[in-house]
């Protein structure tokens, strides 16, 4: 059995309202990084976490669920780094279970319904998150669906937690046509393909949305020099903060 270093080691909790998709995104992450010869869905019952027969017949978590894949650390030299992915029930009736399990991840992804924006869990995990001291980001789920929108879920999360929700991606399409993500920090274009293994093919960022991209690009970097003096005064002598600084500074701000 491979050992893996402490420092090689995250825990990563995925938490949110019931029916956001956070077992359907770590079946995707573990698919993505080759964990998993194929892509498990709920609701054909094949994901990995969600494996009780009353899961799979209920289609929705009710226990915390547990898998792990190796992924390259982009601070670590591009080594690659254990990710304990922990899949955490999002229904009332076990948020229990969730709070409990969560005080054992280093930091959260919080799924949001880009159609229906932050839900009562929401603000709940929000809470956990800072009551345990974890660094936590937002994650869109159903992009692709009819009337969804990233707009509208952005003015809710920002609405409830304030101007400090920053985007780190804009997608690219909308509904039926979502198609891609700009990488506001690379500033680079992430295409995918529908039926493909999940990789994508970098690209630049097509010209329609370069102004909005810029623009999102100018607020994040300025909402990341805000909480940084050193990163501040560079954001002043330079105008921006090169991205070997701003991924540190993303890492530092999510917390």
């Amino acid at each position: 059995m491979k050992t893996y270093l402490t420092k090689d080691i995250r825990n990563v909790g995925i938490v949110g309202h019931g029916g956001t998709g956070k077992t359907q995104l770590v079946s995707s992450l573990l698919f993505t990084a080759g964990m998993t010869p194929r892509w498990g869905k709920v609701a054909e019952g094949t994901t990995t976490t969600d494996w009780d027969e009353e899961e799979i017949g209920r289609k929705i978590s009710i226990q915390t669920g547990l898998a792990y894949a190796e992924w390259p650390c982009t601070l670590c030299s591009g080594d690659k780094v254990k990710i304990n992915l922990i899949d955490l029930p999002g229904y009332s009736t076990f948020i229990n279970e969730a709070k409990a399990s969560l005080i054992g991840a280093d930091a959260a992804l919080i799924t949001v319904d880009a159609h229906v924006g932050a839900q009562v869990t929401t603000e709940k995990v929000w809470d956990y998150c800072t009551e345990y001291d974890i660094p936590r980001a937002f994650v869109l789920t159903w992009m692709d669906r009819e009337l969804s929108s990233f707009e509208r879920a952005m003015e809710s999360l920002e609405q409830v937690f304030g101007r400090n929700v920053v985007a780190l991606q804009l997608p690219i399409g909308t509904e039926r046509g979502f198609r891609g993500v700009i990488d506001l920090v690379s500033m680079k274009a992430h295409m995918y393909k529908p039926d493909g293994e999940g990789q994508p093919s970098i690209e630049e960022i097509p010209a329609a949305l370069a102004d909005e991209a810029k623009e999102a690009h100018e607020k994040l970097v300025e909402m990341i020099a805000e909480g940084d003096d050193a990163l501040m005064d560079e954001f002043f002598r330079e105008g921006t903060i090169p991205i070997h600084d701003l991924i540190p500074g993303v890492r530092k701000a999510s917390w």
